[in-house]
């Protein structure tokens, strides 16, 4: 599946998750989504980075909260559900509370069905 659908099947996805704000990085290919809530209150829950050196969906499973290492252990579940090792395929620094997953995993329409499951169960996580 080429990188260019999956980036673009997932902002259509992200967005259907209900009422949010999408921001675009003023120098670069990265979008943020932001929930919006009935108080107002924002933060964000995923960004499609289109950046070279990252190129892939990011969960930010505990925003706010770097000492969190809930995306860890999360990240080790979709790892091995989609059949990847993260550290083989990037080199930058990984964050405990976020999860990663580069665009070219996602190489069937099987793939791409399970990442949506795995987005939608983290979105129930973000909002309790």
């Amino acid at each position: 599946m080429n990188e260019l659908i999956v980036f673009s099947e997932l902002h259509k996805y992200l967005n259907g998750l209900g009422p949010m704000k999408c921001t675009m990085a003023a120098k670069s290919l990265s979008l943020g989504y932001k929930p919006i809530t009935f108080s107002g209150a924002s933060t964000k829950f995923a960004t499609l980075d289109g950046e070279k050196k990252y190129h892939c969906l990011i969960l930010h499973v505990d925003p706010g909260n770097p000492e969190s290492s809930r995306g860890k252990s999360i990240q080790k579940e979709v790892q091995q559900i989609l059949n990847f090792e993260i550290k083989e395929m990037r080199n930058f620094l990984l964050k405990k509370h976020e999860i990663y997953v580069p665009f070219e995993v996602i190489d069937s329409k099987e793939k791409m069905e399970l990442l949506k499951a795995i987005i939608k169960n983290v979105f129930k996580i973000f909002f309790r």
